[in-house]
């Protein structure tokens, strides 16, 4: 890992939002190359719960495209699943982003996700993670065969004298690990290049963080040729009226997306068991394989659970607030270890692109590349 931040741009919530094709790449092509470092890509076909996106492109085609045209930035996937493609289609898959990019592909993995396979039949439930390991153990087989067959015989995948031709012009391409639990963590430290988990604070990020690095030790590996990433949402306001409401938003997220998280956070009793009981889940293994839509949820009972989390703290934890106090918290975030932060912009799309008024998602990213992340990487 280089010296120095890096930020990284997710731009699928540009893609839900945005009303036509052309105003899409429109604003690909205004990403500042010389501050952002990266640009991500969710590989979704449905939509994060509590999040309905309006649009789904393909984003191995948008990849390819989004090469030609931006000639610096890294590419990635934040993130991908075992579970929609073959382990042999994504390697040439990925092979050829690897290419069409000159080597700046990033693989972004993680266990999955439900609102991507449940509707769509995919088959997920068995042993998501150890099916994650052997799908990566595959890829790096195709990737670092030059050419020569291939075959392997494992639980999940089977392949006799496979040939990827070329080999990725990275050797290897690295993969990252949205790992958000213990186990995904460990295997992280384990087998992974780099973590791009999805954390609820700076504190909880700080725990995760140092699990990878005991994994990394545990398994003899070089804490410096690896890459501690991170990914969350990031929403920039003046209005404490709109702030309250989307910290209401984040509040009620924080039982089902970050429910292993109450426990070390000190927020958890004993009794909200029950509660997670009524929803249909276990708290301890409630991830976002368990449920493919807010449907399935009853927020009067998420309400439940986290009343008494007081709102200082969630607004604390979150990326949000003023230009001010997001730079305090990304300065935060960088000082427990983010070495590379990608950022999803949260705020509303302009109704007209050519007039970002405050505080739409055209303006955040003006003051993102142009005061912000500028401010950070002198800094750090």
């Amino acid at each position: 890992m280089s010296s120095g931040i890096k930020f990284g741009i997710d731009l699928s919530l540009e893609a839900y939002e945005a009303d036509t094709w052309e105003r899409y790449i429109n604003f690909v092509r205004t990403v500042n190359e010389s501050i952002w470092d990266s640009i991500w890509l969710g590989d979704h076909l449905g939509g994060l719960p509590p999040i309905s996106p309006l649009r789904n492109y393909n984003v191995w085609l948008l990849f390819s495209i989004f090469s030609e045209i931006k000639k610096r930035p890294l590419m990635g996937t934040a993130v991908t699943d075992p579970h929609r493609y073959h382990p042999v289609i994504l390697a040439q898959m990925a092979m050829t982003i690897d290419h069409i990019s000159n080597g700046r592909f990033i693989l972004g993995i993680g266990a999955g996700e439900a609102f991507n396979l449940e509707t769509y039949g995919f088959n997920y439930k068995k042993k998501p993670v150890s099916k994650m390991k052997e799908f990566i153990e595959v890829l790096r087989k195709l990737w670092s065969s030059k050419g020569e067959k291939v075959s392997h015989k494992g639980e999940f995948f089977e392949m006799r004298d496979a040939i990827l031709e070329p080999p990725p012009i990275q050797n290897p391409i690295p993969i990252w690990i949205a790992a958000n639990g213990p186990r995904t963590r460990s295997l992280a430290g384990a087998i992974a290049d780099g973590w791009i988990p999805l954390p609820f604070s700076a504190e909880t990020y700080k725990m995760g963080l140092e699990e990878v690095k005991t994994s990394l030790r545990k398994n003899n590996r070089n804490i410096e040729d690896f890459t501690f990433g991170y990914w969350n949402w990031i929403f920039i306001h003046e209005d404490e009226a709109e702030l309250q409401l989307y910290l209401e938003l984040k509040k009620l997220s924080m039982p089902i997306q970050f429910a292993k998280e109450l426990k070390p956070l000190g927020y958890w009793k004993e009794e909200k068991r029950e509660l997670y009981q009524k929803l249909g889940f276990k708290p301890e293994t409630l991830n976002l394989l368990s449920f493919h839509s807010v449907d399935q949820l009853d927020l009067g009972i998420v309400g439940e659970i986290v009343k008494d989390v007081p709102n200082e703290f969630v607004r604390e934890a979150t990326l949000m607030g003023s230009k001010e106090e997001v730079t305090k918290k990304l300065e935060k975030l960088i000082k427990c270890g983010a070495q590379h932060i990608v950022l999803m912009i949260d705020n509303d799309i302009a109704k007209d692109p050519r007039t970002p008024e405050p505080y739409t998602y055209e303006y955040v990213y003006n003051i993102l590349t142009e005061e912000i992340i500028p401010y950070l990487k002198e800094q750090y």
